[in-house]
């Protein structure tokens, strides 16, 4: 059993859980992530990701071939702009730490998966999240961004 601050083991209804903490940039984290998945071989790998931003992750090419049009009509244009400016964001604290953002998501998956793990996608639509955000800033708020 790893031994480590950031990760925590949990009984539930006879099932253990094994409850890694995270960050978004940084090599540690991957590291850990694939180092506990090695060692414990879970059914299942939980990984903090929407459907649409496991997409974004694991299909880079999907993007390049946006139909900005139909992204204007189905009014996701917000959604598309929020994702370009985090990833944006992530992308410069990556290249200043040397590390590729959701690394250690990617990490996860890939353990996930040549550990025989299911892996489940255990967030909210961001789409739900970013919109909600929106609502709730001011006008001023707004115009910053």
């Amino acid at each position: 059993m790893v031994d480590h601050p950031n990760v925590h083991h949990l009984n539930f209804e006879g099932k253990e859980i094994t409850l890694i903490g995270t960050a978004h940039i940084s090599k540690e984290s991957a590291d850990l992530v694939r180092q506990v998945i090695e060692e414990t071989k879970p059914d299942t790998v939980c990984v903090e990701l929407c459907q649409s931003r496991y997409d974004s992750l694991t299909q880079k090419k999907k993007w390049e071939n946006t139909d900005l049009l139909k992204v204007i009509k189905e009014k996701k244009a917000f959604l598309l702009l929020s994702n370009l400016l985090l990833a944006s964001f992530q992308r410069k604290i990556g290249q200043k730490l040397g590390i590729r953002p959701g690394e250690e998501i990617l990490q996860a998956i890939r353990s996930a998966e040549a550990a025989g793990a299911a892996v489940h996608l255990a967030d909210r639509d961001i789409r739900i999240t970013l919109s909600r955000t929106w609502r709730l800033m001011g006008f001023w708020k707004k115009t910053k961004l």
